[in-house]
């Protein structure tokens, strides 16, 4: 039954090498006796979201989407609301939907998981109505995204960790303190911070992973301070997923968050694509937001 429209980034990081002929073997091979049988299209990256937008119009009753996190959450947007199921190959570089779903890490086990993988409903979240399923972020993450997007298709060697490096000192040095009230389950509070990520679920007690994708909450992150050498110490461990232990950075998990500025806009960070948006910028939780395809628990990733 050609039920699965299969849409790929051709230039996305794990498959940027291989030729088209090899990408479709190897899917074709692994969903061989699945019950499915996948459309393929393979696109430039300029062209993966008219891509998507054509797969979530079409028949297929499930879309699978490669590539990174703004891949999917362009996806997701596309898919929420639907009777569709959304599966997901993490080909980009963070993946943080893609991993805490439990997708393994290599092609060919990744794409073997998604051909069998189960339908779940998961939580989503929005900021002024736009979904998402990670992360946003303002101030230092809003910086690393828009560093991110100059450094691009770099051709330096290890080109993709090069980027990420590049963009994260680029965003240190451009990232001033915003002076900004939050406002969550009743009370407000104003705040002078340089950093401030809100995640779609909470993050557990180390690294950038989330235990669960259901619990029908946000969590905001916020760092504070003006001292050079507390931000740099703050941003390491924002970075490496120690925050918790951070007297600089704060926690408040809630369903939905307020965030007021003195400016009219401010850039935002959208699971790791730039933009600006009006304030006030409102999050809010949408649990049980969309169907997923996520991997049967021997076939996840470790």
């Amino acid at each position: 039954m050609r039920d699965t429209a299969v849409v790929l980034n051709e230039k996305a990081g794990l498959i940027a090498d291989l030729s088209p002929a090899t990408v479709r073997q190897a899917i074709e091979r692994a969903f061989e006796g699945s019950g499915h049988e996948p459309v393929i299209e393979l696109v430039p990256g300029r062209e993966i979201v008219a891509a998507i937008d054509r797969a979530a119009a079409s028949d297929a009753r499930y879309v699978v989407v490669g590539g990174g996190d703004g891949s999917v959450s362009h996806a997701v947007r596309a898919l929420a609301g639907t009777d569709k199921v959304l599966g997901v190959l993490p080909l980009g570089t963070l993946n943080l939907f893609g991993r805490d779903i439990g997708m393994p890490a290599t092609l060919d086990a990744m794409l073997a998981a998604a051909a069998r993988a189960e339908p779940k409903r998961l939580d989503l979240a929005a900021v002024n109505g736009r979904l998402f399923h990670s992360v946003s972020g303002l101030g230092f993450f809003a910086e690393i995204a828009r560093a991110r997007e100059q450094v691009r298709g770099s051709s330096l060697p290890f080109g993709r960790f090069v980027a990420v490096a590049r963009s994260s000192v680029r965003a240190f040095l451009r990232a001033g303190v915003l002076e900004l009230a939050l406002e969550a389950e009743g009370e407000r509070r104003e705040i002078e911070a340089y950093a401030v990520l809100v995640t779609n679920n909470r993050f557990g007690s180390s690294a950038w992973d989330r235990p669960r994708l259901d619990e029908g909450v946000i969590e905001v992150h916020f760092a504070r301070g003006r001292e050079v050498a507390r931000r740099i110490q703050a941003g390491v461990d924002l970075i490496s997923g120690r925050w918790r232990d951070n007297p600089e950075i704060e926690s408040i998990v809630t369903t939905r968050l307020t965030i007021e500025s003195r400016r009219p806009r401010l850039w935002l960070a959208v699971d790791g694509e730039i933009r600006r948006a009006e304030t006030p910028l409102v999050y809010e939780a949408r649990p049980a937001a969309i169907t997923v395809l996520v991997p049967r628990p021997a076939e996840a990733a470790a």
